[in-house]
């Protein structure tokens, strides 16, 4: 009888291994996510922007904090992280300020001013941070983070400039209004830089 409980026992348990194997093989772990947003759209804008030229830019920031007591650094306070980002920087020309006296027609020939190009927008299109190290009483935030790419943002415009997206955009707003103008009829158009 102990030998026919002791079988039925040892049959139990591998049929419950074997379910259990089964199941396990068998079903799929997933995930379920979900996400709520309670937007509200808050306003509005006409813009009259006339973008002619975008610059990508792909840089390494390597971010470095410590606390400080009358200029000399706390010991263990240091912290650090280093980020790639990608970044796009757009100028173009600001179509609000052209009035009626900036439109000059003299038969075929078309002479426009124009307000000099600006930067009109700086994004970051994406970041990844590598290489985090907290100090032992100064941790890496979020805040951190964000006051980063804030400076990286303030910073990507002027390099946009160093790198002549101005200049390029001048050039690409010739050619873009030039050849439109050109095929309504017009046999010269000239722009001239307020």
């Amino acid at each position: 009888m102990k030998k026919l409980l002791k079988q039925i026992i040892l049959i139990v348990v591998i049929g419950a291994v074997a379910a259990g194997a089964t199941f396990v093989m068998t079903s799929r772990i997933s995930e379920r996510e979900i996400f709520s947003s309670s937007g509200v759209m808050e306003q509005v804008k006409n813009i009259s922007e006339l973008n002619t030229v975008e610059m990508y830019f792909n840089e390494i920031i390597d971010f470095k904090n410590a606390k400080l007591f009358n200029n000399f650094e706390i010991p263990f306070t240091k912290k650090s992280f280093i980020f790639t980002v990608k970044a796009r920087v757009k100028a173009g020309i600001d179509l609000s300020s052209l009035e009626q006296g900036d439109i000059k027609i003299e038969g075929k020939k078309l002479v426009l001013r124009l307000a000099a190009p600006v930067v009109t927008s700086g994004e970051i299109l994406s970041y990844k941070a590598y290489d985090e190290k907290d100090g032992l009483f100064n941790e890496v935030t979020t805040e951190d983070t964000l006051r980063a790419l804030e400076l990286f943002e303030e910073d990507l415009k002027n390099q946009a400039k160093d790198n002549g997206i101005i200049e390029k955009a001048k050039e690409n707003a010739e050619k873009s209004i030039g050849s439109i103008f050109m095929m309504a009829g017009y046999e010269q158009v000239d722009i001239i830089w307020k």
